[in-house]
């Protein structure tokens, strides 16, 4: 019997590792640009240097390896100096520069994305010391296909809308660092759901120059003005979706509402948008909000302060577009507290909101 359990045992944790592999793996062709045909001696299309990678406009871009010339080598060359993130290569693109000229890598996927499943894309960018602008703001597009368009210009929606064929769709991303960053790699990173058609990637700046946000410019900028980015390890793997039990009492975040005490921080705002996921594939499901306070203030205010807490997320739900008839919420101010009173030592940790996911009685 105890050899059949642990074989049993033995049999689950390999599935559930190798389930939990799938789902981290790299999705990405050729993601740290380590794949190449031939070493960089001058300026040339992506196409005739690396594996999955190429240009998405007829405008150029710069492959970096540590086997290339002199001006495209790694960590120095003709646009600065930088290690690579990962592995010995990186690419270079203009992201700003006159007249709308815009440089794009498109990135092949290992597979097409499943619809309606969440996806993490990350990647690292470096501003070259030769730039003389920064941007404030980078995103991707994901297409259905490989894209060539003509001319050198900005691929702005409207572009990308006129192609005959192409699906598309923009992923706004979040980077760790200012994008004036020439010291360091900055990661920029984002979820999203795939429509199911995605097996491109293409990275740049999408917008023309008059509505591209630049950073700490003071006075004109000058035709001779760009800003360059280094390129570099791209990570796009799939996460499992997202699930709440029933009548299992959750907490969204603990103190979450620093520094005013009832609005959400970006990290509560993330939890949120997850719940709201859930509650829009679950319509028989409804929610229940409760806030919390701590002991430390007046009984009266800590209960009005929990009752603002738990209307916060109620609010940012049925702002995205949630029923309110779905949802329930109320503040008990310090009346449930965590543990043992007596014995705790720090009485904030009690600040939190939890919630619970129910059958809508509606």
């Amino acid at each position: 019997m105890h050899c059949k359990v642990t074989r049993f045992l033995l049999v689950f944790v390999f599935i559930m590792f190798l389930r939990n592999s799938m789902l981290a793996q790299n999705l990405i062709a050729n993601h740290s640009f380590e794949n190449y045909k031939n070493c960089p001696v001058s300026i040339s299309g992506f196409e005739a240097l690396l594996e999955d990678v190429s240009l998405a406009s007829s405008s150029s871009g710069d492959y970096f390896n540590q086997c290339g010339s002199l001006d495209f080598d790694v960590p120095a060359n003709f646009k600065g100096t930088q290690d690579a993130a990962d592995g010995s290569a990186y690419v270079g693109l203009y992201y700003y520069a006159l007249n709308d000229y815009r440089e794009y890598a498109q990135l092949n996927t290992t597979k097409t994305l499943r619809p309606d499943h969440p996806y993490k894309i990350s990647l690292k960018v470096s501003l070259a010391e030769t730039s003389s602008l920064a941007i404030k703001n980078m995103s991707i597009y994901l297409v259905n296909s490989k894209v060539k368009l003509p001319n050198s210009n900005a691929l702005t929606r409207s572009r990308m809308d006129m192609q005959d064929g192409v699906q598309f769709h923009e992923v706004k991303l979040e980077a760790n660092n200012t994008l004036s960053n020439t010291d360091d790699w900055v990661t920029l990173t984002a979820e999203f759901d795939a429509k199911g058609f995605e097996n491109h990637i293409i990275i740049g700046n999408f917008n023309t120059n008059s509505n591209t946000e630049l950073l700490g410019k003071e006075g004109p900028v000058l035709s001779s003005d760009f800003s360059y980015y280094f390129v570099d390890n791209f990570n796009l793997e799939e996460l499992p979706r997202v699930n709440y039990d029933k009548d299992k009492i959750y907490v969204l975040e603990r103190d979450p509402f620093e520094p005013k005490g009832y609005e959400l921080d970006n990290e509560a705002i993330a939890s949120v948008k997850k719940i709201f996921k859930y509650l829009k594939e679950n319509a028989e499901v409804q929610m229940k909000i409760t806030g919390h306070s701590d002991s430390v203030d007046q009984p009266g205010y800590a209960k009005f302060i929990s009752s603002l807490r738990a209307r916060a997320v109620a609010l940012y739900l049925t702002k995205m577009g949630i029923d309110d008839s779905r949802i329930v919420w109320e503040g008990v101010g310090d009346t449930r507290p965590l543990g043992n009173e007596k014995l705790k030592q720090n009485p904030l940790e009690d600040r939190r909101v939890e919630f619970v996911m129910t059958d809508n009685k509606n």
